[in-house]
């Protein structure tokens, strides 16, 4: 019987998921400074408070691509037989072999 590699693997969960935790303390260094210039919590960054206000969405990256990759399943290949098949021919008249 076959498992393959990502079935194996095993994920670790803390007992604090979401980082919920870290995200309601007030006593953080960041949170001090960014007080101090003017910030409050609620408010986005940035000149007129454009920023985003909700925390960064985490996703779990279970693969060995980088980031950023996709898996891309298409054979492009076939796609480019004419133009191939043009420049062979192409070729073949400019050497003097004319037809295969």
């Amino acid at each position: 019987f076959f498992l393959p590699a990502l079935a194996r693997r095993r994920q670790k969960w803390s007992v604090d998921p979401r980082n919920n935790a870290w995200s309601k303390d007030e006593s953080k260094f960041g949170q001090k400074m960014l007080e101090k210039m003017g910030w409050s919590k609620g408010k986005g960054l940035g000149a007129q408070e454009q920023g985003s206000t909700e925390h960064i969405k985490v996703q779990v990256k279970n693969n060995t691509l980088g980031l950023g990759a996709t898996i891309n399943y298409e054979d492009n290949w076939i796609a480019h037989q004419d133009d191939f098949n043009k420049l062979l021919a192409e070729l073949n008249d400019c050497h003097g072999q004319g037809e295969t």
